[in-house]
């Protein structure tokens, strides 16, 4: 199963500042639900881990990510990832580009990524949609304590193993945010074909010439 996913937020710093961060994997690693470096390769490739709880069911990801073709003139660069479940029910690959860009005194980030699954995980979605969204919820979380490491002073390290992430809370947000998303448009398509239908009722019969022989 192959999904393209983009996602976007702001980091509470300066690009100069938000550029030094970001590449730092071991440094933003705790920020991300369930992950942890169990090793760093070199200067730019670490191995890892990433725990994800599905109820009672837990999945443990091992895996090893590079980081490339970094250009801190553009401030924008490159990560590829690969993964498997310790215990064989599946794979996960990934191709993400970060691009940073300044807004005022803080600097919004895009991450584009393409995601591979395959195996029963890639069942676990149940569709590129879900996925999608529970990849932006991820995000948010990401994002949210992302902002707190920056704020504190990037003090936040890894204390110990990765607490699992629990699926549960992040199929809830994604369901919401497609049912929020579903009522939106349908609300949107309800107000057109009010508009559409007190235009029409507006709209005055067409008048008849008068009858010469009255």
């Amino acid at each position: 199963m192959g999904i393209k996913v983009e996602s976007s937020f702001v980091v509470p710093a300066r690009i100069e500042d938000a550029w030094r961060i970001l590449p730092d994997v071991p440094r933003i690693a705790p920020c991300m639900p369930g992950a942890e470096v169990t090793e760093v390769v070199d200067e730019h490739t670490y191995k890892g881990l990433a725990r994800v709880k599905i109820g009672p069911m837990q999945l443990v990801f091992n895996g090893e990510a590079r980081l490339h073709d970094l250009d801190p003139v553009a401030h924008t660069s490159h990560m590829s990832a690969r993964g498997g479940d310790n215990k064989g029910r599946g794979s996960v690959q990934s191709e993400m580009r970060f691009s940073l860009l300044p807004e005022g005194e803080q600097t919004r980030v895009t991450v584009q990524t393409d995601i591979a699954l395959s195996g029963a995980v890639a069942q676990y979605g149940r569709g590129a949609g879900m996925i999608k969204e529970i990849c932006n919820q991820f995000a948010a979380q990401f994002a949210r304590n992302l902002a707190a490491q920056v704020e504190g002073g990037g003090n936040v390290t890894a204390g110990g193993a990765a607490k699992p992430v629990s699926a549960i809370g992040v199929v809830t947000g994604a369901v919401k945010a497609m049912v929020t998303r579903k009522i939106g448009s349908a609300g949107d398509a309800r107000g057109e074909t009010s508009a559409g239908g007190a235009e029409q009722k507006s709209t005055p019969p067409p008048v008849r010439s008068a009858d010469p022989s009255s």
